[in-house]
């Protein structure tokens, strides 16, 4: 399954994000039990694959932004997709 996203440019009180140094991707196959984490060290990055899900299942995601000081975003909208 590819995800890809359109990187943040600006913080939540609207001042450019200059700090962006990665993302979090939390997903599983319930929305309330995002167990399984991917954390991407690259800020340039907007296209990430995730493998070995099952055919069939449907899973859920959300994505976070990392700065360079650890601090992380709040969570994107929830997304879904049932894996073909």
């Amino acid at each position: 399954m590819t995800l890809d996203w359109t990187a943040p440019t600006e913080n939540t009180d609207g001042t450019v994000l200059a700090d962006l140094s990665g993302y979090r991707i939390y997903y599983g196959t319930d929305p309330s039990q995002l167990d399984t984490v991917i954390t991407i060290a690259t800020s340039g990055l907007t296209t990430f694959v995730v493998d070995g899900l099952t055919v069939g299942t449907k899973y859920f995601f959300v994505m976070t932004a990392l700065a360079t000081d650890g601090t992380e975003s709040a969570p994107s909208n929830l997304a879904s997709k049932v894996i073909s």
